[in-house]
């Protein structure tokens, strides 16, 4: 959870007193005695009770709380100052205006009957469409943004088709009335219209930015929406269609992972020459360097490394003169954007980039080492607790008084550990290994200091994220400590079965830091900071709360018709915050789905790890095409036959491919325990004795060639 400023709170206020909040009436306050029960336990007794019931689905998930009751979506041109903000009924927030359509003669404010549905056109692009019913007709209101040639410099445009259908034998009559807030004064500008039984009749306007208080709207005719309509819908469908293609037998993850890098392209914002990743527009108007760095490295993640590149030179122009990158979020900016430089150039090879920011990068590297060796003084002849650590500085975003973390030093940690790796590959040998000897020794300091800080919490030992002030520890896993403890666990500091993960993870299972799988914050979820937890399970191999995770997240941590992100909602309330759509949110889903289906472990290469065993149904399939990786570009897909107790695999030579293979490819197929156990491996017509469990284990080199795999079951 953020720290809010002044302008978030004015334009929340502003937001709650519009139109598209006259109906929190409606919200229910109350909730059932289980779910009250499950909020009380320090264990998570929902998730428990999925897991009991067998591997975790949408529908497992879902069944439990009611979905967001007032989502919020966005609508725009890629990377363009401005944006259009579409409220959960429809309510357009332009520029300074919150503009609605009451409907009736006279308006009603509260113009809607029944449910409201929205969705996103095609499932996934920034043209927004919510549907309800009042007084006998059905609306539908379908928004989108535009510019012309959908230039970033040129002014933004929201445009707007409402179509009545009056499902009725008789005719019947239509008026809508445009109103704002702030209101405009004067007459108010209104349409009508007669609609015979059975017939439509549509409405298209256009609103500029900077709205203009006369007018609010201009008609338009047919034409010109469906010519922008066909404008925008080509421009995005190309781009999040261009790169890494993942397709599962569910279409709500094959729609939503393109929502979530759509949003994030709205949330980014090109000024003067940079570019800045927002969380959310406009309530997040700082840069937040630990988020932007993470979304830097989900883009090289899906393909988006010209993205990649010019996002992450933006962030360093800001880096200070000593080498220290940091915003408002804290210490860990600095490691998290080493990090994603690092990752970018591994995964796209691009050496003349990589030689221009590798001097900012070492610089990095250099604060790193000289704050360390602040504290690297011996006391008594002994190694205090945090010999070797950062100094104190501001380490998260809604703690900005100086402590040491333990988070500040595993990103950092992980920044200096994946540059030096950078360097190497770059052939830049001598500091490559120089850096090396230096992470190492960072992360021994680490973990010495980790280990002596444990805490006895009554049964177990628990690390607090705060060696010296363990406040966050004091306050239980249901507040600050559910948020950033995880995020050491994902800079996978601990191998996949150092029990050193413990620290964190029992303690968040066992005092109340989990509900249904999903990082607690008070009565409500903050999911998105649950990924480092949700990654320790996949590389333990307990996938099945793994899965538990992804699929709350489905659930609760987005819109279920538009797949719009929030920072924190209420899960048994069904409120949102209305910081939505977040950038780090969305990033942290991006980023588990990668890991789901391909995944660097050291030095092997792990695909669909984490899939859910149903997607292997009879005739069901999943691929993944062009999927970056340090190795190359990858691609693969599983299809079952399970009537004929066989799963075909295709794991295509990489293309693109680097000077060098992983050691092991690790293959996991999974299955439904209907098809029993795994008994034979075939590869291109020959056998293959290398398999255990639901595990196939290929040589790395064998990725020069097409590989046909074919798995055999003995049947239940």
């Amino acid at each position: 959870m953020r720290a809010r400023t002044l302008s978030i709170l004015i334009w929340m206020c502003l937001l709650i007193s519009s139109v598209a909040y006259c109906q929190l009436r409606m919200m229910p306050w109350e909730f059932d005695p289980g779910a009250e029960r499950a909020l009380k336990a320090n264990t998570d007794l929902l998730g428990e009770e999925v897991l009991a019931s067998g591997e975790p689905s949408f529908d497992g998930v879902a069944q439990y709380f009611p979905a967001m009751k007032r989502p919020r979506a966005i609508v725009g041109v890629k990377e363009h100052p401005d944006f259009i903000g579409v409220a959960w009924d429809g309510t357009l927030e332009v520029g300074k205006y919150w503009l609605s359509f009451r409907l009736g003669d006279p308006p009603s404010p509260y113009g809607i009957e029944g449910p409201v549905t929205r969705s996103l056109l095609g499932g996934y692009l920034p043209i927004v469409e919510t549907k309800w019913q009042f007084d006998g007709l059905l609306y539908e209101e379908t928004v989108l943004g535009h510019s012309q040639n959908l230039s970033t410099d040129e002014p933004l445009w929201a445009y707007v088709r409402l179509r009545v259908t009056n499902p009725r034998q008789q005719e019947l009559g239509v008026r809508i009335t445009v109103y704002s807030v702030p209101a405009r004064g004067g007459p108010v500008l209104s349409y009508a219209a007669r609609i015979p039984g059975g017939g439509q009749h549509q409405f298209y306007f256009k609103i500029p930015h900077h709205v203009d208080p006369q007018h609010l709207v201009f008609p338009i005719d047919s034409k010109d929406f469906e010519r922008v309509l066909e404008e925008t819908k080509t421009f995005w469908n190309e781009l999040l269609n261009q790169h890494q293609q993942i397709r599962t037998p569910e279409a709500r993850i094959n729609d939503a992972y393109r929502a979530w890098l759509m949003y994030n392209f709205l949330n980014v914002q090109k000024t003067k020459g940079n570019w800045e990743i927002h969380d959310g527009r406009p309530f997040y108007e700082e840069i937040f360097g630990y988020s932007a760095a993470l979304y830097c490295d989900a883009l090289a993640r899906y393909g988006y490394g010209t993205e990649a590149e010019k996002y992450l030179q933006s962030m360093l122009s800001a880096q200070h003169p000593d080498g220290q990158y940091i915003t408002v979020f804290g210490v860990p900016d600095n490691g998290a954007l080493l990090f994603a430089l690092a990752r970018q150039y591994e995964l796209s090879r691009d050496l003349e980039w990589f030689k221009k920011v590798a001097p900012q990068m070492i610089k990095s590297c250099e604060w790193i080492r000289r704050s360390r060796a602040t504290t690297k003084t011996m006391l008594s002849g002994t190694k205090p607790l945090t010999y070797g650590l950062l100094p104190a500085g501001p380490s998260y975003c809604d703690h900005q008084d100086p402590v040491q973390s333990y988070m500040s030093d595993s990103y950092n940690w992980l920044g200096m550990h994946e540059a030096a790796l950078a360097f190497r590959e770059a052939g830049m040998a001598s500091e490559g290994e120089k850096w090396l000897r230096e992470a190492d020794d960072y992360r021994d300091d680490i973990l010495a200091s980790m280990q002596a800080a444990l805490v006895d919490v009554g049964g177990f030992r628990a690390l607090p994220v705060e060696p010296l002030t363990q406040r966050l520890l004091k306050e239980g896993g249901g507040d600050y400590y559910g948020l950033i403890a995880p995020t050491i666990l994902e800079t996978e500091l601990f191998g996949p079965d150092d029990e050193r993960n413990s620290w964190i993870t029992k303690y968040m299972d066992e005092r109340g830091g989990l509900l249904l799988g999903l990082a607690r914050f008070a009565d409500g979820v903050d999911h998105a900071y649950t990924y480092g937890y949700a990654l320790t399970q996949l590389r333990k191999g307990n996938v099945d709360k793994f899965l538990l995770t992804f699929y709350s997240m489905l659930a609760y941590g987005m819109s279920r018709g538009t797949y719009s992100a929030v920072e924190v909602s209420f899960l048994p309330y069904g409120i949102n915050e209305l910081t939505l759509p977040h950038t780090y949110s969305n990033t942290q889903q991006l980023r588990m789905l990668q890991m789901m289906l391909v995944k660097e472990e050291g030095d092997d290469l792990w695909l669909a790890f984490g899939t859910p065993r149903a997607w292997l149904e009879d005739g069901k399939s999943l691929s993944v095409k062009g999927a970056p990786t340090r190795y190359g570009l990858l691609t693969y897909n599983l299809t079952s036959h399970a009537q004929e107790h066989e799963v075909k695999a295709v794991v295509e030579p990489l293309s693109a491919p680097r000077d060098r293979f992983p050691k092991l490819v690790k293959l996991r197929i999974r299955v439904p325990a209907s098809l029993g156990n795994l008994k034979g491996v075939t590869i291109n017509g020959n056998q293959w004795h290398s398999f255990h469990d639901d595990l196939i284990q290929l040589e790395g080199p064998m990725l020069k060639q097409r590989l046909e795999i074919v798995a055999k079951y003995q049947g239940s």
